[in-house]
């Protein structure tokens, strides 16, 4: 079996509670699960988040209202 690194780039569209949008970065960085199952010919060893980055920059709040 080959051993390579795929980079997968995915969207992920929310609602939170969180009134930064850093913390709701922060919070599904740390704490949720990107899922990907094996398939017939391809064993999934790792996943891992490698950057996070937001559509719209107007959206970060800088310091605190």
């Amino acid at each position: 079996m080959k051993y390579e690194t795929l980079f997968i780039m995915v969207r992920v569209a929310v609602h939170a509670d969180h009134t930064s949008i850093a913390e709701i970065v922060n919070e599904v960085e740390t704490q949720s699960k990107l899922s990907l199952t094996d398939t017939a010919n391809v064993n999934i060893l790792e996943t891992e988040i490698f950057l996070s980055r937001v559509r719209n920059i107007k959206n970060i709040i800088h310091g605190k209202r």
